[in-house]
């Protein structure tokens, strides 16, 4: 078992060497405040690991609701293109090249077939 990187023989000397220096008068007030030093730092390690984790919740259902927003402005924008982008409808039927060159059929007051005006006088010519 390692704690901190250092194995139970580390410990024991660590232990052994505390007990030379401090004594064993001194021993029981040191552990009783390191105790109160370790507790204080779990307090505080406990306390800033909620904050932060209300803060992660909160940032995280911010970033939920832009994401909904954004969907739904894409859905928006899908709509408003698909509407655009829809083909106009399709031509009934274009005329061929041949029969743009026939002759339209006469109306009820025409002729069948256009005559050329005659002159009025064949014996009058022009001049410049």
């Amino acid at each position: 078992m390692d704690f901190l990187g250092i194995g139970p023989v580390e410990i024991a000397l660590i232990a052994l060497i505390a007990f030379i220096v401090l004594g064993p008068d001194r021993i029981p007030g040191v552990m009783r405040q390191l105790g109160t030093w370790v507790r204080q730092l779990r307090e505080m390690a406990f306390n800033l690991t909620r904050d932060y984790n209300t803060d992660i919740q909160q940032l995280t259902g911010e970033i939920t609701a832009l994401q909904e927003e954004i969907r739904s402005i894409q859905r928006d924008l899908g709509q408003v293109a698909g509407s655009f982008l829809t083909p106009p409808p399709a031509p009934t039927r274009m005329p061929k090249p041949s029969e743009m060159l026939k002759p339209v059929a006469p109306t009820a007051g025409e002729s069948a077939s256009p005559q050329p005006a005659a002159p009025e006088d064949p014996g009058e010519s022009y001049s410049i």
